[in-house]
């Protein structure tokens, strides 16, 4: 996967007047000039008055690489090769009370071992924005769009046979919300909806992508390849950095309910990075996904004691959990 660059650049707001009175008589005149001053530099450089439109891009993007190879090895083993990428995009837009918050964060990796073809370990692609309104102090009308899903064909393999799971837009997890923002500080924020839309789509015709994508049986019977529900949530968010940004982090947790259907079971994704700086171009660190949710069966292809059949047997929804440990290559822009 290439690495997209941005181009970086932040409007300062730097406007100084200084107004000083030498006597009494001179105090009005001193005064228009010193505003006939301020007003000639903001007509002359828009880009310092405090008012201005301010753009803020930039992001991250990683590339992790190990590799084995062995030859007469008596312990045994096998030829491997991983290749990890990450990348972090954002641009943010902030006009007195206003801001528009945008974010993009990918993700691929593949290994190939020696006696099995390239298989992935790691697919994401996650879209976000956010406008909101400053209403108080610390606190934001907002409206906030999510949507996640993944670059290519995704596989479960056991010791039997391999089993298509997941695919581009096969599912793909949208939502939008109203609601209200909490940021006492720019690196953290909760955002409260209590009216929240999530759409789960399925592109794909495959049996077993359909019922391990959250569709509920009777939709899938009926040939529907899109789900709607109706509710609430929570997203916390908070990211930092510590020790002159050398120690960097990331975390985001994901609350739905659905006030139609079993409002009591709680959809949550919690996504969190940890990565320190080794040089300047070279860092390690640790990223974890979790899941769980209730619609996201899990199908196991299973003989049918009865006709001896092999069909796709729902076992319920688990804790999905997804951790990487990562060391290599860093650049921030």
């Amino acid at each position: 996967m290439s690495v997209m660059r941005w181009f970086r650049f932040i409007l300062q707001v730097v406007l100084a007047m200084c107004v000083s009175a030498a006597v009494a008589q001179s105090v009005d005149k001193n005064i228009r000039d010193a505003s006939g001053i301020a007003a000639n530099a903001i007509k002359s450089d828009p880009g310092k008055h405090p008012d201005t439109v301010r753009w803020k891009l930039g992001g991250n993007a990683s590339l992790n690489f190990s590799q084995t190879w062995l030859s007469n090895w008596a312990a045994g083993g096998e030829k491997t090769l991983t290749l990890n990428s990450t990348a972090n995009l954002f641009a943010n837009y902030k006009k007195g009370k206003f801001f528009w918050e945008n974010n993009v964060a990918l993700a691929y990796g593949i290994i190939k071992k020696s006696s099995y073809k390239s298989v992935k370990n790691d697919d994401k692609i996650n879209v976000g924005s956010r406008i909101g309104y400053q209403m108080a102090k610390n606190w934001y009308y907002s409206a906030v769009f999510l949507g996640k899903t993944q670059f290519s064909t995704g596989y479960k393999y056991t010791s039997k046979d391999t089993t298509r799971i997941s695919d581009f837009l096969a599912p793909a997890y949208f939502y939008l919300s109203l609601g209200l923002d909490y940021k006492p500080f720019p690196s953290f924020s909760i955002h409260f909806s209590p009216i929240m839309g999530k759409t789960t789509l399925v592109r794909s015709n495959d049996g077993t992508v359909l019922k391990t994508s959250g569709l509920s049986d009777d939709l899938i019977a009926k040939g529907k390849h899109t789900r709607y529900e109706f509710g609430g949530g929570t997203v916390f968010h908070l990211a930092g950095s510590l020790l002159s940004k050398k120690v960097t982090y990331n975390t985001q947790l994901e609350l739905f309910s659905n006030y139609l259907e079993e409002p009591e079971c709680i959809d949550v994704i919690w996504d969190f990075m940890f990565r320190i700086a080794l040089t300047k171009y070279v860092s390690s660190g640790i990223r974890i996904n979790m899941i769980y949710d209730d619609n996201q069966k899990t199908v196991v292809k299973e003989k049918d004691p009865d006709t001896g059949t092999i069909k796709d047997v729902s076992h319920g929804a688990k804790l999905q959990v997804k951790e990487f440990f990562e060391i290599g290559f860093f650049y921030a822009f």
